[in-house]
């Protein structure tokens, strides 16, 4: 496993760069560490627009086995340059393996335990800094609101913040890979 890991990276760094070309009909790769750890598909349908499927998988002595699946419509505003902002319309289901339930005042009197959803759906949007880096990586920093379909309690990540039992914050950090192109041609 180390192995592989050593010759993708030996193979990042060996990449053409890829500011100055277009990006429409490439194909990337999209590793995310927030607001849970998840792999993606990056599918640029034109320039600025891409579509980003991603899966996440893990294990958690508290929650036991989990698991999310979403996708993303991107756009960005200044696709060709090193920096550029982006909007961002994101879809998600997650599973968790062992719900806990929560305690909560009900009427500011009783607390009363509620159950969390094993599934839950959410939607959402946000707003967004893509940044390239030499060769075809790119860093990119997000902060988005979602909506649960169901009531959820504690956060799904360590870049979450809870603001009511269905909406929260989420800081989400990755990178991007992408594939293809050729190097810029040098003039003398």
């Amino acid at each position: 496993m180390r192995r592989t890991v050593v010759l993708f990276a030996a193979a990042l760094a060996a990449a053409a760069p890829a500011l100055a070309q277009s990006n429409r009909g490439r194909v990337g790769i999209d590793a995310m560490v927030a607001p849970t750890s998840s792999l993606g598909v990056a599918f640029y349908l034109t320039d600025g627009l891409s579509l980003r499927p991603w899966l996440g998988l893990g294990y958690s002595d508290y929650s036991g086995f989990f698991a999310n699946t979403g996708a993303q419509l991107r756009y960005e505003l200044a696709a060709a340059s090193r920096l550029s902002p982006y909007v961002s319309a994101t879809a998600q289901f997650s599973h968790i393996g062992n719900p806990s339930g929560a305690s909560v005042p009900v009427s500011g009197v009783v607390d009363q335990q509620l159950a969390q959803e094993s599934n839950v759906g959410q939607f959402g949007s946000g707003l967004g800094a893509r940044y390239r880096l030499p060769g075809n990586l790119a860093l990119f920093g997000e902060g988005r609101v979602m909506y649960a379909t169901s009531p959820t309690y504690g956060g799904s990540g360590w870049t979450t913040v809870d603001v009511n039992d269905r909406t929260r914050v989420d800081l989400a950090l990755g990178l991007t890979y992408v594939f293809g192109g050729k190097s810029p041609r040098r003039r003398p």
